[in-house]
């Protein structure tokens, strides 16, 4: 698990997004327990939200490949 100062090395990693920055930064001010219970539902929402995406595209594509017969 980093501690502040390994998180505090990464935010200076230039090739860290700004949001990930933003959401470091504010966890940093934070109780840590709450923010990685936060951080883990976060990680959830995502994951569905990305995995329902890539569901509907994969979907469209599929009928449009069926109407192309």
């Amino acid at each position: 698990m980093p501690s502040d100062d390994e998180i505090r090395r990464l935010l200076q990693d230039p090739a860290i997004s700004y949001w990930l920055r933003d959401a470091l930064v504010a966890a940093l001010k934070r109780d840590p327990v709450d923010a990685a219970a936060d951080a883990g539902l976060l990680a959830l929402v995502l994951d569905h939200r990305a995995a329902d995406i890539s569901a509907r595209a994969l979907t469209d594509l599929t009928i449009r490949r069926m109407q192309q017969k």
